[in-house]
């Protein structure tokens, strides 16, 4: 698609922001108005639409598309949503331990053990470990106490922690990111943690690399996107 537009402005509505295109309010695929929670995320949105040359790049506007997400998508389906990343507590990769080598079995150890450790003070909840791959059911108390955490996020902050949980696969690692427990960079090392190591031993080639960048832009942009929701 080509610019069609010259000025792009913040604008407040009704306590909430939007972007305007020469006076016109941007809206989401659905054709719902773009309303944001705070100016930040409104300008964020706004830098995006402004540093767009002759042609639209939807990929070169992160956040526009996390806001779109927002109100599309996690809004209209939060509980289908929830109980997909209640699933992710069911099944959190950091539960499942390596036997060999040993030096990936002391990998995961040093690394996903003060990650769970983090999630027992904080919010009493003790997920089992165990070695391999064969499932292991966690205690009801432990999920239900995942989820009540879970339906306090608003839509905005839900569509971030969604991301951070995906992109790590770890229920665990994704909350401590969102709860500013831990860093990008940790949270990104713990969530890929096998992966790395692999890379480590054997190498990478182009297409694994890319897909990393990719997933790891991801992060980066949830996690700057949270920022963007405020308190």
């Amino acid at each position: 698609m080509k610019r069609f537009y010259k000025e792009v402005i913040v604008a407040e509505k009704n306590g909430s922001y939007t972007v305007n295109l020469d006076g016109k309010m941007i809206k989401t695929p659905e054709k719902s108005i773009c309303l944001m929670p705070t100016k930040e995320m409104a300008k964020a949105v706004a830098k995006e639409w402004d540093n767009q040359e002759k042609e639209i790049d939807p990929h070169s506007m992160p956040i526009t598309k996390l806001t779109n997400t927002a109100i599309d998508r996690v809004g209209k389906r939060r509980e289908a949503l929830i109980d997909e990343l209640i699933g992710f507590a069911g099944n959190d990769q950091l539960c499942y331990r390596a036997d060999h080598p040993e030096e990936l079995v002391k990998l995961q150890k040093m690394k996903w053990d003060p990650q769970l450790e983090k999630l027992l003070i904080n919010h009493g909840v003790d997920l089992k470990i165990t070695k391999g791959v064969i499932f292991v059911e966690q205690n009801s108390s432990s999920l239900l106490k995942i989820r009540s955490i879970i339906e306090k996020i608003n839509d905005f902050r839900l569509t971030a922690f969604y991301g951070m949980v995906t992109v790590t696969g770890s229920i665990t690692i994704g909350l401590n990111l969102f709860e500013n427990n831990i860093n990008v960079d940790e949270a990104w090392n713990a969530g890929h943690l096998d992966e790395n190591f692999q890379t480590s031993q054997w190498g990478e080639d182009v297409e694994a690399a890319e897909r990393r960048k990719n997933l790891r832009n991801e992060l980066i942009n949830a996690h700057y996107f949270l920022e963007l929701c405020g308190k």
